[in-house]
């Protein structure tokens, strides 16, 4: 399962993340070679962002584009639900991956946790783990924006955010896919609903705790306490427009 949100400026993918344990023979070969045996770290591969193929809000990312930005990844801080000062890692690796004929290439991240400075929170972490809901969003911006798909123009525009007035029509009413052209990688994070075995059965109080934008976190709480009714995807559509009616290019 992927997830997607929008900032004002960037792109929150998430999709399943994995501890490694050291003992066992669960990371893939190519992120064993960067592994250290560091009772300091713990470490955590995932699934970044995949390629040439569209998600379901509509963006999408060349392999071509992935294959240049992939090293923007490395050295990026690694936070908690998108709370720019709660950095509890960083990314140390990443990969692409080119799948089978079920799936399109994608990158793969190995990230080291600090786990001596921040121990309690790796007890949440684990805890979701076990409960397969623990999760790794990436943020990206980009250079530009092309009005993609077989409903796109093919016009470019210069990135302003995941919605701009200066975009074409086709965009603004998500007609077309939103091709993100020569994308980097700002951070990730680590996202984990509270006491919940998945996103699927969190109710609308508990993915608003989760929000990363503090300016907004006042009108989401708001919003949440005054429809506990919506469901999951109701929620996103929703705060999705409240993202998208706030949005002022910086």
């Amino acid at each position: 399962m992927t997830l997607l949100t929008e900032n004002e400026q960037s792109f929150f993918l998430s999709a399943p993340a994995s501890i490694v344990e050291l003992d066992r023979d669960t990371a893939s070969e190519w992120a064993s070679a960067h592994i250290i045996d560091n009772p300091a770290l713990k470490w955590i591969v995932g699934k970044y962002v995949e390629a040439d193929n569209a998600n379901s809000n509509g963006q999408l990312w060349t392999l071509d584009d992935l294959r240049m930005s992939q090293p923007s990844i490395l050295h990026g801080p690694m936070n908690i639900s998108h709370r720019a000062n709660y950095i509890v890692g960083t990314y140390t690796a990443a990969e692409m991956m080119y799948a089978t004929y079920e799936a399109n290439p994608y990158i793969e991240t190995l990230g080291a946790y600090w786990r001596y400075y921040f121990p309690d929170e790796l007890k949440d972490i684990e805890n979701a783990f076990k409960e397969g809901s623990l999760f790794q969003s990436m943020e990206c911006v980009a250079q530009s924006v092309t009005c993609a798909g077989p409903l796109g123009c093919g016009e470019t525009f210069d990135y302003a955010g995941p919605m701009s007035q200066a975009y074409c029509e086709h965009i603004k009413d998500r007609a077309s896919f939103r091709q993100l052209n020569n994308p980097w990688f700002l951070a990730g994070a680590l996202i984990f609903p509270p006491d919940r075995p998945g996103w699927k059965n969190a109710s609308v109080n508990e993915i608003s705790k989760m929000l990363s934008d503090d300016k907004k976190h006042d009108l989401y709480v708001s919003i949440a306490n005054e429809t506990p009714h919506l469901s999951p995807k109701e929620w996103e559509l929703l705060m999705f427009s409240v993202m998208e009616a706030s949005f002022k290019i910086q």
